[in-house]
């Protein structure tokens, strides 16, 4: 890939129920250059009712991230209903936590999580860490057509 060549802009959920931890990742997706497309949820119950309605819009989140300390609904039984359900098994889940609990760990990749990422603590690895993600998500794999066709 082209050094100058920049990740095209990907259609992101971000289910978060701290506020100001989704205000910093929002500006950190910014900064990183994922200006726009990006909804911001607070529960698993927002996040599914987010995900029902796009299917009456015919559109699709391409990429979701997910902290798993959620009130309500746990961020585990958020993403076991999102992978039991044949609209959204497809869509990559990035669960971001600040917990490293091997069972934890284990459980969201038996309920198959994309990937399972540790939270970073210190700002600058924030900035890397979703670089880093942009870039993968963005221009290294392919993803499924966000139009379900």
């Amino acid at each position: 890939m082209d050094e100058n060549s920049k990740p095209r802009q990907l259609s992101i959920l971000l289910i978060e129920n701290d506020p100001a931890s989704a205000a910093l990742t929002r500006e950190i997706m910014k900064e990183v250059g994922i200006h726009e497309n990006v909804t911001s949820v607070r529960d698993g119950d927002e996040a599914l009712a987010y995900l029902r309605g796009e299917e009456d819009q015919n559109s699709r989140t391409e990429v979701i991230f997910l902290d798993l300390h959620l009130p309500k609904m746990s961020g585990l039984e958020v993403l076991r209903e999102i992978k039991n359900n044949p609209a959204w098994v497809a869509t990559p889940v990035v669960v971001v936590s600040g917990v490293s609990d091997p069972a934890e760990i284990r459980k969201a990749y038996e309920l198959h999580a994309s990937c399972y990422i540790r939270k970073p603590s210190d700002l600058h690895e924030f900035l890397r860490f979703m670089r880093v993600c942009h870039e993968f998500w963005g221009n290294v794999v392919t993803l499924p057509d966000p139009k379900g066709r």
